[in-house]
């Protein structure tokens, strides 16, 4: 709708064969996750401005948000203090031998990642080993993704590497595992879908048999790894886990005790843990910041330089204490006009309209809100209703039982 079709065309018109052009639009959204060249400002036909357009030449190495605000420098972490030092206890308990799992619990955007970066500069300080495992929405049907993700990073395969040369790769790699070579390269071979020679006899496995004989080669092939020195093994967004992942995660739980390792795990409120009969696990779970926290964060995010008091207000009202929420709200205050810089001071351009959600956020609120069927009903005369409501009333209103409208809040 709108100008966009017309954009698109026009851009459509810029791009040589077999290349990918985009907009301002898009570059901020995809901006250290893609390298990219500027082609310059071009004049579209149906446009008033001239636009800036960029030519994707690939994939960056970032994996993650923090990843790609790593590069320009990370927002300092605030009111986390007694969260930190239970990590860095647990940490050292490890390193001597006692292994630790941790479980950090929270909404999107509380600040999960945040807090295990701050372990994983000081694990990298300290030049210990660390295994990180992320998943994504995109990936959650995806068999064991985010440790097949984790195999490849460690065999450093090029794109265009032809198979066989992958292959002495992981030969190569693997032979440092007490594991035999005859047992354990063709189900990793398989795994990562990489042509076997005929020197390795095939594997004679019902697919059952398959399965349960690589998660075991898995675990003890990462296992292997702090028997050389401690290591900081992070699992992120378990909630959007395949079973097969969470059952190699299992079996190396039941492992850790006895490792020098602390497995660092993240994951959303609704996801429940399959592994309850295992070593104990502790549960950390990430509130919202207060006001007073939300406030000492935006010096951070402008320069040191101070805000209008209201839009500091609409900040604090607009994020409700969600970090993320707080960075990317103050990014687009800061990109959007709305003030200048005057001194060691912002000052407003004009009257403050109510602040709106910031595109960086947008689409990934709508695509959660079009996951939760039942509850979306309830989000929206929840925002019918204002921003605190009585369970009464919404009790009142929504069109289901309460057993329905139970389970649509717990989503």
């Amino acid at each position: 709708m709108g100008e966009t079709p017309n954009v698109a065309a026009r851009m459509q018109g810029l791009a040589a064969p077999d290349t990918v052009v985009i907009s301002p639009t898009t570059f901020r959204l995809v901006q250290g996750y893609f390298t990219c060249h500027d082609l310059g400002a071009h004049t579209l036909k149906g446009l008033a401005a001239p636009l800036q357009v960029y030519r994707i030449l690939g994939e960056s190495a970032a994996q993650s948000r923090l990843d790609v605000a790593g590069a320009t420098g990370l927002t300092p972490l605030v009111g986390r203090d007694s969260e930190v030092a239970l990590l860095l206890e647990r940490w050292a308990h490890s390193q001597d031998g006692a292994g630790q799992v941790v479980l950090l619990r929270g909404e999107a955007g509380i600040g999960k990642s945040r807090l295990v970066e701050v372990l994983r500069e000081r694990v990298r300080s300290e030049g210990a080993t660390q295994m990180v495992f992320h998943r994504s929405p995109e990936h959650q049907h995806s068999v064991l993704y985010p440790v097949i993700d984790h195999l490849q990073r460690v065999l450093q395969w090029q794109r265009d590497e032809a198979p066989p040369s992958k292959f002495d790769t992981l030969e190569r790699v693997l032979s440092t595992s007490r594991l035999p070579l005859d047992d354990i390269v063709p189900l990793f071979a398989a795994l990562l879908s990489v042509p076997l020679p005929e020197r390795y006899p095939p594997l004679n496995l019902t697919p059952q048999q398959q399965r349960q004989t690589t998660q075991e080669a898995l675990v003890v092939w990462l296992l292997e790894e702090a028997e050389r020195q401690p290591v900081l093994a992070v699992w992120e967004d378990l909630h959007w886990a395949d079973p097969s992942t969470l059952d190699v995660l299992s079996l190396m739980l039941d492992q850790v005790p006895t490792a020098r390792m602390l497995t660092l795990l993240t994951c959303r409120p609704a996801f429940r843990p399959p592994w309850a009969t295992h070593a104990p696990v502790t549960q950390v779970t990430l509130n919202r910041l207060g006001r007073i926290q939300v406030e000492a964060m935006i010096p951070s995010l402008t320069g040191t330089k101070t805000l209008p008091i209201e839009v500091v207000e609409q900040v604090v009202a607009k994020t409700d204490g969600v970090p993320l929420f707080v960075e990317e709200l103050v990014k687009m205050i800061l990109e959007s006009g709305l003030v200048r810089e005057e001194d060691d001071h912002y000052v407003l351009t004009g009257p403050l309209p109510p602040l709106a959600i910031p595109s960086t956020l947008h689409d990934a609120l709508m695509a959660r809100l079009d996951r939760l069927s039942t509850a979306r009903a309830l989000v929206q005369l929840g925002a019918v209703l204002g921003r605190e409501f009585a369970y009464d009333l919404l009790q009142a209103v929504a069109p289901v039982d309460e057993r329905t409208l139970q389970q649509g809040l717990a989503q």
